[in-house]
């Protein structure tokens, strides 16, 4: 009686590993990365060729649409009025803002294949944004320097000037005092030869 127990114990675990690794291999994941400019158009496809099938499509893990051929039925939950799904394999999202970016998954069940689960993680860039910041870095790589360059030619212009205004000033003043030099000898001379004069006469 212990025998049979411990055979229908063994055969109840052999059970469960086979059903649960068969449920593992029915599971696969596929995971991709896809990136977009602001405003383009991103479309997501579900690679399908199994007829019968049901399909869930999730935005970070909130429902976003649900489609079941065996049922007959169709779910709609867009987050936005841009996102279409039609036919069930293939999500678009039309003029893409950067609020769309996240996780994006599709999952497929059917009784060929099991579960499958594609999984995209969205990336929205804005290039108007990076082209305003290169071109205000390109701007600015050229100003700066024509900036220091105009200054350092203004100081360099105005210590020239300032020089040679310096040094005119400079030979006004000697040629003034040689001319009084000048003077002051040609009047000596002329008193001395008025003094002369008068002690002659």
């Amino acid at each position: 009686m212990e025998t049979l127990l411990s055979w229908d114990l063994v055969s109840v675990v052999i059970m469960l590993f086979l059903v649960s690794t068969e449920s593992a291999a029915d599971t696969t994941k596929y995971q991709k990365n896809k990136s977009a400019s602001l405003g383009e158009i991103v479309t997501l496809v579900c690679n399908n060729s199994e007829m019968d099938a049901s399909y869930i499509w999730k935005k970070d893990t909130v429902l976003i649409f649900s489609h079941s051929d065996t049922l007959n039925k169709t779910e709609r939950r867009f987050t936005s009025d841009r996102m279409s799904v039609d036919p069930p394999t293939k999500l678009t999202i039309f003029n893409v803002e950067l609020h769309d970016t996240g996780s994006y998954s599709c999952q497929i069940t059917d009784d060929q294949s099991g579960v499958r689960t594609m999984e995209w993680n969205l990336t929205i860039t804005n290039n108007l944004t990076d082209h305003a910041e290169h071109g205000l870095r390109k701007l600015l790589l050229f100003t700066i320097p024509s900036a220091i360059g105009g200054v350092v030619l203004c100081i360099t212009i105005c210590c020239i000037v300032w020089l040679c205004r310096k040094r005119k000033q400079e030979q006004t003043s000697h040629c003034d005092k040689h001319g009084e030099v000048s003077l002051n000898g040609t009047q000596s001379t002329k008193t001395f030869a008025v003094m002369l004069t008068n002690n002659i006469s």
